[in-house]
């Protein structure tokens, strides 16, 4: 035990200078210097050398279920909420009553990944192009660690590999077995309803399924999980390909990382120009580490955590948690941000002068019609790095301009005229980004953000397994049930006063 708490507590720091930090695209843009310097722990336990990923996080396990053991002996009784009669008909809103080991909601820096912000995550993952590889954001994610570049390499070949033995569901006559249903279903049915039916019809199931037939042991379970997600990761750009058109896709190079092999596929699709294809890639790969996790209480991802606790196929949890995301963020998803766009852009005409757009700003103000901003404390990091992507890279277009010019103004006059601090939520520049490389399909492109979040779902689900947590089962009452026992508690605190009077 001594061992093992000496080992947890060790942590390894790294400093990280940068030159030009823009470059990186993360976090306050205001840096106010030529360096700027970077002082993180790149892993919360000893980093594994191995650049095999099982072996990798079988070596954590043991580790994280020795703290957990010891944190709920010693500390099961302790109370980390309090609940209020209010809190309930919020929907618990901000109170921690969820675990979530992958990522978490920091109050200061917003989403961290494994305890890494998101400036951290984009400077220290090692990268394919400008941006961090989704295969890198995985590792961190179901490890703890920050990869090797070797490390990132090798599960970069496993999953080519793998997608290469599971051609059958995406490739072949009428497009594998995904592709000919997709093929059947009405031209109305929303891209994440596709998603969702081909993530439905999946046979991810092969190695729980043999695992269960021959009683393994419910502790070795996640090792079969294991095998069913990694088959289902690799392949999935290719379903998203098949998504995209509903078409079978053609002679699809199956080699390269996540994010290339997704646009190998989109491209085959009929979707996107050779011209664009490189910086688009650099952006994808930006988006998808942005967008890998998120906060355990979001509808979409909460769905599909419960699912995946309750033992039911990888490929059925994650399907059943697509649909939540027409509605994802709850400010405003892409489609409605750029639909809320063009509106500001028919009043204002081709010419954006600045007290046209201050007038306009001010009358969507007064009819409380504005899209895709929250009222919180600070710019959300992953708008920041998307924006400044945005300025390295499109600072020309007019749509990313007039994103800019909207938040600018906005920002301002609710802070003046109502005391308000109101900041953007990411769509509001991912959208025109998308627009601006041709995916003007907004729909299509909530199918994109549903597709990095597998990333974060996959992994925090293989952990429930790892550990064999319990499905969420609170209890509920109705509200008369609460109304009696809420005053039966204000009664039994008045009554001595009561008797102390009557004594009298």
């Amino acid at each position: 035990m001594l061992q093992f708490r000496r080992s947890f507590r060790r942590t390894i720091a790294r400093t990280v200078i940068l030159k030009n930090p823009r470059r990186h695209n993360f976090g306050n843009s205001n840096f106010g210097g030529r360096r700027y310097e970077l002082t993180v722990s790149t892993t919360r336990g000893v980093p594994s050398t191995s650049t095999n990923l099982k072996e990798a996080l079988c070596e954590k396990i043991p580790v994280h279920y020795d703290l957990l053991r010891n944190f709920r002996q010693q500390h099961g009784t302790s109370v980390v909420s309090h609940i209020t009669v209010e809190n309930m008909y919020q929907g618990l809103n901000g109170v921690n009553t969820m675990v979530r080991e992958t990522s978490e909601t920091d109050p200061k820096c917003g989403i961290k990944y494994r305890g890494l912000s998101m400036p951290e995550v984009i400077t220290l993952l090692p990268r394919e192009g400008k941006s961090p590889s989704a295969e890198a954001v995985f590792w961190l994610l179901l490890t703890g660690d920050v990869p090797t570049q070797e490390q990132t390499a090798s599960l970069i070949a496993d999953w080519t590999l793998r997608r290469q033995k599971r051609k059958d569901w995406w490739s072949g006559p009428g497009g594998g077995i995904v592709g000919s249903i997709l093929q059947t279903l009405p031209k109305t049915t929303t891209p994440l309803g596709r998603l969702s039916m081909a993530l439905a019809i999946f046979d991810s199931d092969k190695h729980v399924k043999g695992a269960l037939q021959n009683r393994a042991s419910s502790y070795t379970h996640w090792e079969y999980t294991y095998e069913d997600s990694m088959e289902l990761l690799a392949t999935l750009p290719a379903i998203v390909g098949l998504v995209a058109r509903g078409e079978k896709m053609k002679n699809v190079k199956e080699e390269g990382d996540w994010v290339q092999f997704l646009l190998e596929c989109l491209s085959n699709a009929s979707i996107i120009s050779e011209s664009h294809k490189t910086s688009l890639m650099d952006f994808l790969r930006l988006y998808v580490t942005l967008n890998a996790d998120e906060d355990g209480g979001v509808p979409a991802v909460h769905v599909t955590e419960i699912l995946g606790a309750s033992q039911l196929d990888i490929n059925q949890a994650l399907a059943a948690g697509v649909l939540a995301y027409s509605n994802e963020p709850k400010s405003g998803t892409m489609s409605q941000y750029m639909e809320f766009q063009t509106e500001v852009q028919s009043l204002l005409g081709r010419e954006l002068k600045e007290e046209k757009l201050k007038s306009c700003m001010a009358n969507l103000i007064e009819k409380d019609k504005l899209v895709g901003y929250k009222e919180t404390k600070f710019y959300d990091p992953r708008y920041t790095a998307l924006l400044n992507y945005a300025r390295d890279y499109l600072a020309d277009d007019p749509d990313v301009k007039l994103s800019q010019a909207i938040t600018r103004i906005l920002t301002a006059m609710m802070k003046t005229a109502k005391g308000r601090n109101v900041y953007p939520e990411q769509s509001t520049i991912a959208a025109p980004i998308f627009q601006s490389y041709g995916l003007k399909d907004m729909n299509f492109n909530q199918v994109l953000l549903c597709m990095s979040r597998a990333l974060g779902a996959v992994a925090s689900i293989i952990w429930t397994r790892a550990v064999n947590t319990p499905v969420e089962c609170p209890a509920a009452k109705c509200t008369y049930t609460y109304w009696n026992t809420v005053r039966g508690i204000r009664r039994k605190h008045k009554r001595p006063k009561h008797m102390k009077y009557f004594r009298k």
